[in-house]
């Protein structure tokens, strides 16, 4: 079954820094590196390290970039043939600042990235599930074009996942609010779900959320694991405890555990586990894309937990690429 990946390929610059300075101050960055980033191109780079087909839809610019962007989706395998090449724009880039406790904040350029125009309905031939950043629907081309690949994929009866952000929720909260009865699976964070669900607990939100037609709502809670909410009610799934270094990919990576173990059947708590484990180790070693365990190196952290060989198990079913 083929996953299609729709949103954002970027080149991130990921930074360390001995502490975030503030507006006007000045703080010395203590390591720098190039990486492969961008929400659909981490997720697309993790699902096909995992060995799950998967093609990712994204526009990067004809520059240098462009290769950093596509590093990590290409070297796991992910499909890039529907990648669309930007003559005038340059490919996105993202510098991430990263404070000693791991802490990322992101400076976003987004470049190509908004110009993304409509794919062919072919694109969506033989696929099993959509997959859509909310990034890609933040403005612009790319947001019409998100919108009416929604719409082919609804036509289609397509399974579709959206992974909010902030941006999109600022630009356009009520337009997601609409889109969310369309959705298979909704995933987000604690701040994403207080900006779509205002002034609720968390699990008031929770339930809001499943009151307005999402059959299923996956809350990333970093340290403290996720959120799981769904009609027959809610559950919580502790985190893998690790010594965080950089946590850039950490929500794309859980998102991609996620939807292995969710297509390949597993029960939720199961693929909220592995999901877990996937951002934990991600969140060991700096970088977003380029972060990304190996199915062995997963497989041993389930492995080491009391209750989750069962979701280790889902990785045999796999192969490696």
């Amino acid at each position: 079954m083929t996953i299609l990946v729709v949103g954002d390929a970027n080149a991130d610059i990921n930074a360390a820094i001995e502490r975030f300075p503030a507006e006007g101050d000045d703080s010395l960055v203590t390591a720098l590196a190039w990486s492969s980033g961008g929400s659909a191109a981490n997720v697309a780079a993790a699902l096909g390290r995992l060995g799950l087909p998967v093609r990712l839809l994204a526009r990067v610019g004809s520059d240098p970039a462009a290769t950093v962007a596509l590093r990590a989706a290409r070297a796991a395998g992910a499909d890039l043939s529907a990648i669309q090449i930007d003559p005038l724009r340059a490919t996105g880039l993202c510098y991430a600042a990263v404070s000693p406790d791991g802490n990322r904040t992101f400076f976003s350029f987004r470049g190509a990235n908004a110009a993304m125009a409509q794919p062919p309905a072919g694109l969506l031939a033989g696929l099993g599930w959509l997959h859509i950043s909310a990034y890609a629907l933040i403005e612009g081309t790319q947001r019409a074009s998100c919108l009416a690949l929604i719409d082919m994929a609804r036509a289609r009866a397509l399974p579709i996942s959206l992974d909010l952000c902030m941006p999109a929720l600022r630009a356009g909260r009520s337009e997601i609010v609409a889109l969310l009865p369309q959705l298979a699976v909704l995933f987000g964070n604690e701040l994403e779900l207080a900006e779509l669900c205002p002034g609720l607990s968390q699990d008031g939100a929770a339930g809001q959320l499943l009151r307005q037609g999402v059959p299923l709502a996956v809350i990333k809670l970093g340290p403290r694991g996720c959120l799981v909410a769904e009609p027959a009610g809610l559950q919580h799934v502790p985190a893998f405890t690790v010594a965080a270094l950089d946590t850039s990919g950490c929500g794309d990576a859980f998102v991609a555990g996620f939807l292995l173990a969710r297509l390949s059947g597993a029960p939720l708590a199961q693929c909220a586990t592995l999901a877990n484990a996937l951002g934990a180790l991600t969140a060991t070693r700096p970088g977003a894309a380029d972060a990304l365990p190996t199915r062995d190196e997963l497989r041993a952290l389930l492995l080491a937990r009391p209750g989750a060989t069962a979701a280790a198990a889902l990785l045999s079913d796999h192969p490696a690429n």
